[in-house]
């Protein structure tokens, strides 16, 4: 995370003037700074993609991550697995919105990196969970790979590159509380 980092969070929730004054400050300048590299990025994407880049999931809870090269098949089906059906890197997350009213498939293709900082060696808020989304990112690694960020309330973080993207949105009746 370059623009919303675990520093800028804590300071948000710092009793030291200086410091939270930093933290709100340099957050607004790294807001503005990132809107206009998502913007650049829009090119990149379909525009309904571009839309879930722009407004995040804030608050929402990670349900499941999952990362593998077989994924995306059906084992159930009656011919058995070869090693060529293999090989598909991808990831997928189960996501719920802050309001619980929505679920999220979010499914990351041809991955050349992923990583998943659970328990993070440096931790935000002591939880024993992932805790809430809290912010991320979407940023360049080359002129075919995108990098994806997210940074959770305990203070894991999720990081995957990838070539493709895509997302599915039910409804959802649940509740926060």
């Amino acid at each position: 995370m370059k623009f919303i980092t675990k520093e800028h969070w804590l300071g948000w929730n710092s009793n030291d003037e200086k410091v939270s004054n930093w933290a709100r400050e340099s957050t607004d300048e790294n807001f503005k700074v990132y809107a206009e590299q998502l913007e650049k990025l829009r090119p990149r994407l379909k525009e309904r993609n571009f839309e879930f880049f722009k407004n995040g999931l804030h608050d929402g809870q990670l349900i499941s991550f999952c990362i593998g090269d077989g994924i995306h098949l059906n084992l159930e089906k009656s011919e058995p697995l070869k090693l060529i059906d293999l090989g598909n890197t991808s990831v997928l997350m189960k996501v719920v919105n802050a309001e619980f009213n929505a679920i999220y498939d979010l499914k990351y293709e041809r991955i050349s990196k992923a990583m998943f900082d659970f328990p993070s060696d440096s931790p935000l808020f002591f939880w024993n969970d992932i805790g809430d989304w809290g912010y991320d990112e979407l940023s360049e690694v080359s002129e075919k790979i995108l990098r994806y960020e997210v940074l959770f309330s305990s203070g894991t973080t999720i990081l995957i590159e990838f070539e493709k993207f895509s997302f599915k949105k039910k409804r959802y009746k649940g509740s926060r509380y």
